[in-house]
């Protein structure tokens, strides 16, 4: 079962459709050597510099994109602080 901070960032990729949140979520997370079920905040935030909001910019603006990070960054940095 994948934990909050995946399931975070999957709910504000809801935009794309959920099986498309959920199949780049979880791409990127693997790719950054995690699991859905394991994954850091610390390792999230590579996965949407590196994987996720690269692929974004086939969906929308690279400004649209870079907003949509900046708000998703601070949901868990968020999540960062509950720990």
């Amino acid at each position: 079962m994948p934990n909050k901070v995946f399931d975070t960032v999957v709910k504000e990729l809801g935009f794309v459709g959920d099986i498309l949140s959920v199949g780049i979520t979880k791409k990127a997370v693997i790719n950054q050597g995690a699991t859905p079920e394991d994954v850091t905040v610390s390792v999230m935030k590579d996965a949407l510099s590196n994987h996720i909001v690269p692929s974004l910019y086939d969906f929308m603006s690279k400004r649209k994109a870079e907003e949509w990070r900046v708000k998703t960054m601070k949901k868990l940095n968020v999540l960062e602080v509950e720990k």
